[in-house]
Formats: structure tokens, sequence, C-alpha cells
């Protein structure tokens, strides 16, 4: 049988969208592949985000959106990325943790407050999850 979805594009919305994208660009290592319009397109490695630039008059701005990225190796991708996130202030950033559920896991809230975690399986999780690079 062949599979019909191919993966997750969350749309977040963003007062500024040229800030939107120099986060998820610079600071998190996105490449942008569509902008205009209003809109943007950005993927990492098959992971894809839609930003939306809204005005204050738009239902969808304000909500804040929390995405979990699941990564093979969330301390190599912390020290990859860790020289520019440590530039936000330190209420924007968390470093990687143990969970009591079974992850080890960073976050970051973009410009708009967005919450982005990444995480990875340990202990009995890190068996858990057939990664299909």
């Amino acid at each position: 049988m062949t599979t019909n979805f191919v993966q997750v594009t969350p749309f977040l919305g963003a007062k500024n969208l040229e800030e939107a994208i120099a986060f998820y660009r610079d600071l998190l290592g996105f490449g942008l592949f569509v902008s205009g319009g209003g809109y943007a397109y950005l993927e990492r490695e098959r992971v894809g985000l839609r930003l939306l630039e809204l005005d204050e008059s738009q239902a969808m701005l304000g909500r804040v959106v929390h995405i979990y990225i699941d990564v093979r190796d969330a301390d190599t991708l912390f020290a990859q990325m860790s020289e520019a996130i440590e530039t936000l202030q330190s209420d924007r950033f968390g470093t990687p943790k143990d969970q009591p559920y079974g992850q080890r896991e960073f976050w970051v809230r973009d410009p708009n407050g967005h919450l982005i975690t990444f995480g990875q399986g340990i202990g009995q999780n890190a068996k858990q999850w057939d990664y299909r690079g």
C-alpha cells in the first residue's frame, strides 16, 4: 500500500514576517524556500514551518503554538545552535534536560511567543521511534 501523508507543516502567525524568518533561518538553521505576499515556507531536514504575517485584526495573531520536533541527538543539535540561541534572553530558551517522561529536550521561544521544543527519546523511549530519514 502506498502512503499518502508526507509531513506536517504548521502555520505560525507572525507580527513581523522578516523578523520571524530571520529567527528560524539564522538561529535555528531552517532554509527559506518561499517568501512573498505575507507568507514564508521554511524547512530543515524535512521539518517544515509556514509563517503567515498577520495584523492586529486577525484572530490567529496572539495565539501561541507549541511545536515538538523529534530529533536523533538533542545535545548535538543544541551545540550546533547554542551560539545563536544563547544571544536570546534567558527566558526564551532552555538547555537540554532529561524529562521524567523519557525525553531529553531543549526549547526556544520565537519572537511571537511560539514554543519550539526539540527532543529525543532516552531510556525506554530511545527505541520507540523508528526514524525514517
